[in-house]
């Protein structure tokens, strides 16, 4: 009989594909426990998922983890002409100007599970456990509230390493190729060794086939068609002249396919096997199936292959989960709550963005510096999310899966023209690349002042209204645009969104205006005076010493000429000082011209008044919480109230 042991976590992340690895990056920035289990001995080698949206590139870059992943790309539209052949009909823009600094970037879901190992080695807190089967998972419900309890028991045994376990349906190349070392053994258990893990919490990033969802008996509910792709990543031998530019394909005779270069040589085809109503032997399926397939899309132009990086086959459908927890204990996120076809590109982005979203809070509740309330607005956010993507997915994939058969009737969908799809995709720009994902009311996003009936029934958020048109282009629930402002001390160019790291911090963003204009230098003064009492919110969440790791970070940025303002006309609150480190002089910043990059009219940008200027609250994930004027320290302190703990010297 296999020994057992006992031990205690914080937090137990079961996957450590891209949504548990996310997780895992969040929990390596605050002072838990944390482990980080696989079935798998190493990470995913190459295919699977392939693109990297734009805000999950910023998401990235707030770790320290963007270099490398970016390549800028854009996205062309290749439709049949009446006599069977191919024709250009359209050429879009992946993504529009000034949407986000980054662009897509298309690169294997290996390689960013590898940042995420070098990540995570280079913080040093966390580190995956592979060749681990999870066997049983108990959850005591009385205990769900009990601060420090440890509710969720989960068996693990640690499996015969060598043996990749996979759902992956077919690949060209040894499994162990190229993955590298990036594990340890279960906690130094020998194989077939059995743990009994005690965790307060639990996040199931298991994938579409997902354990821990059917051990909560769960289920995903949606929409499944007879519709079969297959998917290979090869290098193409072919005359086709757009092979280097991503298209869609549709033939009038023999289906459609998508095509997307990739990283190395190498290009992704999606080839449509099946349409709706056919049988499909996908037993009978191989890489020379496909490409078969391919050469008939692709005529009068030629594709062969000698070099298949890995291919394998999905059936399209839509499918999310009734609840993304279960009391707020249990988390599931990724493929484990939703699932779809893979041809926006957003199944890693969105799995990702999953647990980007829980993981802050999850981290913030369990070194005590956030109340549990806010773990409930990962279900109302992310299945929101999710809900939109599939209603996106359905209409994306109605149009790529298009019946060839003669004398089929078409729905409105399947009708639509290149130019039709180019306008919904226009439509739908901001949410596809994940920068325009916005949240709703709640404990975490104060209600706007803009008139917009909005559904909440928490009464609590009655008295915090956020004053939306100070920043009319900085929208209430969603991640704050990212322009250019310069160092007040030493004139270096930076990117907001550069300060904002993903680092467990809040920031009161101060715009400060006109600081030249006496009324508003006396505003700025006053709100400076009120953020030092030794009872401010900011003492109050972060200790007595403001200086050193503060929970709420203030950055000033001001609009006044930059060399007609000093650093020390502003209040110390503005710009901390430390004994050993001196002032701080990466928290002032001003819209202004640099004379080498130009000028980026932050401002403007925002919607904000140059001379009233106002404070913006962001979350620790870049969204926007809440807007008001400098004088609102009342609604400051009450938005973070329902937040955050005091910091043990109030207590």
């Amino acid at each position: 009989m296999a020994s057992s042991t006992l031990s205690y976590t914080d937090l137990l992340i079961i996957g450590a594909g891209p949504a548990g690895m996310m997780a895992a990056a969040w929990a390596s920035q605050y002072n838990i426990s944390t482990r980080i289990i696989d079935k798998n001995d190493a990470r995913t080698p190459t295919g699977h998922a392939d693109g990297l949206q734009a805000r999950t590139l910023e998401i990235l870059d707030s770790f320290g983890g963007a270099d490398g992943l970016w390549e800028k790309g854009f996205h062309e539209l290749e439709n049949p002409d009446e006599n069977g052949g191919i024709r250009r009909s359209q050429r879009v823009l992946s993504q529009k100007r000034d949407l986000s600094r980054f662009s897509q970037a298309i690169i294997n879901q290996g390689a960013v599970e590898q940042n995420f190992i070098d990540l995570l080695k280079i913080n040093g807190r966390v580190q995956v456990e592979r060749c681990v089967v999870t066997e049983q998972l108990i959850f005591d419900q009385s205990n769900k509230d009990a601060e420090n309890a440890y509710p969720v028991t989960v068996e693990i045994r640690a499996s015969q390493p060598g043996k990749k376990i996979s759902d992956m349906k077919g690949h060209c190349q040894s499994d162990s190729e190229g993955t590298g070392n990036d594990s340890r053994a279960m906690n130094g258990i020998d194989h077939g060794s059995i743990e009994i893990v005690k965790a307060k919490y639990v996040i199931g990033c298991d994938g579409a086939h997902s354990w821990t969802r059917r051990k909560l008996g769960l289920s995903l509910e949606g929409k499944q068609s007879d519709h079969i792709w297959g998917v290979m990543d090869i290098i193409p031998l072919t005359d086709f002249p757009d092979v280097r530019q991503s298209c869609a394909i549709h033939s009038a005779t023999c289906g459609s396919l998508m095509l997307v270069p990739r990283e190395d040589r190498l290009n992704r085809f999606y080839i449509q096997l099946s349409q709706e109503g056919q049988t499909y032997d996908r037993t009978k399926v191989t890489p020379k199936t496909m490409l078969r397939i391919a050469q008939g899309i692709m005529k009068p132009y030629k594709i062969d292959y000698r070099y298949c990086d890995w291919w394998s086959l999905y059936q399209i459908g839509q499918r999310v989960a009734p609840e993304f927890s279960v009391d707020n204990r249990i988390f599931l996120a990724g493929d484990a709550v939703h699932t779809h076809s893979p041809k926006l590109g957003q199944g890693m982005n969105v799995s990702m963005q999953d647990t980007y979203n829980l993981g802050w809070k999850l981290g913030a509740v369990l070194s005590g510096r956030a109340q549990r309330a806010i773990l409930q607005t990962y279900h109302s956010e992310r299945r929101q999310v999710a809900l939109d993507l599939l209603a996106a997915d359905e209409l994306f994939s109605r149009y790529y899966t298009r019946d060839s058969a003669k004398g089929s009737t078409l729905n409105k969908a399947d009708q639509m023209d290149a130019s039709d799809f180019a306008a919904i995709r226009e439509e739908l720009h901001g949410f596809l690349s994940g920068v325009g994902v916005s949240y709703g009311p709640s404990v975490l996003v104060a209600k706007s002042n803009d008139g917009v009936p909005v559904d909440t029934n928490d009464n609590e958020l009655e008295d915090i209204i956020a004053k939306q048109d100070l920043a009319a282009n900085i929208k209430l629930g969603a991640r704050i645009p990212s322009f250019k402002v310069l160092n007040q001390a030493c004139a270096t160019p930076v990117h907001l969104a550069k300060m904002l790291k993903s680092d467990g911090r809040w920031r009161l963003l101060v715009f400060a205006g006109d600081l030249k204009d006496i009324a508003q230098a006396r505003r700025v003064k006053e709100l400076g005076a009120a953020l030092a009492t030794p009872n401010s919110f900011l003492r109050k969440y972060s200790g007595s010493d403001q200086a050193v790791d503060p929970a709420i970070e203030v950055l000033t940025i001001h609009s006044s000429p930059r060399i007609e303002v000093e650093l020390f006309d502003l209040d110390d609150i503005f710009h901390p000082y430390d004994e050993n480190l001196g002032w701080d002089y990466w928290k002032v910043f001003v819209d202004d011209v640099s004379h080498h990059e130009g000028f980026d009219d932050a401002y403007y940008k925002y919607g904000i008044d140059k001379r009233e200027g106002c404070v913006v609250v962001c979350r620790p994930d870049q969204h926007v919480g809440y807007i008001g004027a400098l004088e609102d320290v009342g609604d400051m302190e009450r938005y973070f109230s329902r937040i955050l703990v005091p910091h043990k010297s109030f207590l």
